[in-house]
């Protein structure tokens, strides 16, 4: 993935709106092997060719890596509404080792055309031969726990007509009782969109700049916790400094009961 447009805002280019029918299609995307959680892969280096796509922290598909545009562009042509992200499991937890999975979805509801911010800002934009290069955003993201996980064997893709090998290249479309059907599963599942973004954060390299940062953030806090008690000590007023009325009363006395 090229760096500079990892730095560029989803918000910076014009999105539509995006009219669909309830229906939805099934893309593969490639686990991380660290991680028990089926986050999406994660780079070892900053300047990597993996690619942050699903992007659920930005709730996007296609913006920050020109992955399967034919799949994307197939996916809007078709106004579908949801896409579903499986993967062959690919982490920490042996149980699942290489099982199919679908562990969540993203709802369309904007698109836009980035084919000249990828030529642009990606040195190797899959696109480059397109007639356009279909980015699809999301106003619902719904990912669940590994242990709720939907399970897909052979049986289900037949259910679905597909009679092939999982592959990267996977793109299975689905009418919308069979949407609707795996999306009141994941839907009866707790969200953990902010587990997968916080591991997905943790395991993230992190530039030289960054790094010290985040040291200089750790190395102040102690610091900043002995001031704070120490203002604390010095704002409390003890009982022995506390002023005797005494000479006040003795004023009043000496001076015919009158304060002056």
């Amino acid at each position: 993935m090229g760096l500079e447009i990892s730095k560029k805002s989803v918000d910076s280019i014009l999105w539509q709106d995006y009219r669909a029918a309830q229906t939805g299609m099934i893309v593969h995307y490639v686990s991380d092997p660290v991680s028990e959680i089926p986050i999406r892969e994660i780079p070892e280096e900053i300047n990597s060719p993996v690619i942050p796509e699903p992007n659920y922290e930005n709730r996007v598909y296609g913006y920050f890596g020109c992955i399967r545009p034919k799949i994307r562009n197939a996916f809007f042509k078709s106004k579908i509404r949801y896409v579903f992200f499986l993967t062959k499991y690919a982490g920490s937890k042996n149980e699942f080792k290489d099982k199919a999975i679908i562990t969540g979805y993203f709802r369309i509801y904007k698109t836009a055309d980035v084919q000249k911010l990828h030529l642009r800002y990606l040195n190797d934009a899959a696109c480059i031969d397109a007639d356009s290069c279909i980015a699809l955003r999301a106003d619902e993201a719904h990912f669940v726990s590994l242990n709720n996980a939907y399970i897909v064997d052979d049986e289900k893709l037949k259910g679905w007509g597909y009679n092939a090998k999982i592959t990267k290249q996977l793109r299975i479309v689905l009418d919308t009782e069979k949407t609707n059907q795996l999306l009141d599963y994941l839907k009866s599942k707790p969200n953990q969109l902010d587990v997968y973004i916080s591991e997905t954060k943790r395991l993230q390299p992190h530039t030289e700049n960054e790094e010290q940062e985040e040291e200089e953030e750790t190395v102040g806090t102690a610091p900043e916790i002995a001031v704070a008690e120490q203002h604390s000590k010095e704002n409390v007023v003890s009982a022995d400094n506390v002023p005797d009325t005494a000479p006040a009363e003795q004023q009043v006395e000496q001076h015919g009961g009158q304060i002056e």
